[in-house]
């Protein structure tokens, strides 16, 4: 969901809230309507005939009522509020009597909280680069809770910080690009497999000069001092070259890269677009969507068998990887490809005199393809796509 605010449930029954793309209307604004908490409480009592274990042992239903949701002094049901931007980033907060937010903790010393840490959980912490406390993405999340909620919130100390991450060398793809650094040294002082690297945010359009944006990414052997981050040399990974990095825009050149800051990833992550949802009206989300979202209409237009290295995607959404289809392992099938199902039957009902004109292509290689007896190369395939496509289907 893009960034919304909603009341979870609340005491007085039928109660509208105030919801942009919600399907009723509350004084002329659009709304949802909120369960109360006897509705959630009879839902969940419902699920108890579902409870498939000893029931002296297991009691009551296999739908529990979270002991967060009831004040630890009072023992009484409270309000919780939600702040959602997407499926995977969210956090839950209450408010006090004048409608401050505090986040939901489970516990004084508890490191399970309430709020999510996806999309900011590989980056160092800035206030403590060797510290494990993530406690500075609670401040990120207050911060952008206050903002919604248009209530002064206190300033970050580190928002022109260059965001610089931490990652595990996993892949002999990473330990390949720093074999110059590893070169003559002995194995005990090497980079090796496991070991930490750092690793950035390059800015949009802050790519040196010629290097290609789907296949750049600077790593560097892991340093706490931030002082030597603009000063040292950064590799990439997929050309080995060396760079250096910036956070100033006029000092880009074919040898030095623009990154984000603290505050860019800050600010890309409270207006990240939910791309699985659509608004009201059908349009895909974007950075401006708010509101109840909708689960978009979705049409097969091929099968493709993939690999598990689908699971690298939460690091294409955490811009580790830059493209989704560097993570795809694919088992093509091409029997069941859209070149089968598809173009081929079209090119046999389209006249081959016809198809020549419009491709340019030999009547011997047209002939072939129509038949099944070879494919064309991508080139000719997509000489082919395009004249199908001009053709039409009347043809």
């Amino acid at each position: 969901m893009s960034p919304s605010l909603l009341e979870l449930s609340g005491e007085i029954a039928g109660r509208l809230v105030p919801c942009p793309g919600g399907p009723l209307k509350q004084n002329g604004s659009k709304a949802i309507k909120a369960i109360t908490w006897k509705l959630v409480e009879n839902i969940a009592k419902r699920f108890e005939s579902l409870n498939p274990y000893d029931r002296d042992a297991v009691p009551g239903s296999i739908l529990k009522i979270e002991e967060d949701n009831f004040d630890p002094i009072t023992a009484k049901q409270r309000q919780i509020w939600c702040f959602a931007i997407s499926a995977k980033r969210y956090a839950l907060f209450l408010k006090d009597k004048s409608g401050k937010p505090s986040l939901l903790r489970k516990g004084q010393n508890s490191k399970d909280n309430h709020w999510s840490e996806h999309g900011l959980g590989h980056l160092l912490n800035p206030a403590d680069l060797e510290s494990e406390d993530r406690d500075w993405i609670a401040h990120v999340w207050q911060n952008i809770i206050c903002d919604r909620l248009n209530i002064p919130a206190k300033n970050f100390n580190f928002a022109e910080v260059a965001a610089i991450g931490r990652v595990t060398i996993t892949s002999p793809r990473i330990l390949d690009a720093l074999a110059a650094l590893n070169e003559g040294k002995k194995y005990s002082d090497q980079i090796k497999p496991f070991n930490f690297l750092l690793t950035c945010h390059v800015s949009p359009f802050g790519h040196p000069l010629g290097a290609n944006p789907e296949k750049f990414h600077l790593i560097a052997p892991f340093e706490t001092n931030p002082k030597k981050w603009l000063q040292m040399n950064w590799i990439d990974q997929y050309s080995g070259n060396n760079f250096r990095i910036t956070t100033e825009k006029n000092l880009i050149s074919r040898t030095t890269a623009l990154v984000k800051t603290y505050g860019d990833v800050i600010e890309d992550y409270a207006h990240h677009p939910e791309s699985k949802c659509a608004d009201e009206q059908g349009n895909v989300c974007d950075r401006q969507t708010t509101g109840l979202l909708y689960r978009r209409y979705v049409r097969i237009g091929e099968i493709i068998s993939i690999g598990k290295e689908s699971n690298k995607l939460e690091e294409v959404d955490a811009a580790l990887i830059h493209s989704a289809d560097n993570v795809y392992t694919v088992y093509p099938d091409q029997k069941r490809d859209s070149w089968e199902r598809v173009i081929r039957p079209k090119l046999k009902a389209i006249p081959l005199s016809l198809l020549m004109k419009e491709t340019g292509l030999s009547r011997r290689m047209l002939i072939k393809a129509r038949n099944g007896q070879a494919r064309p190369h991508a080139r000719n395939q997509k000489l082919i796509f395009h004249a199908l496509g001009r053709l039409g289907p009347a043809s």
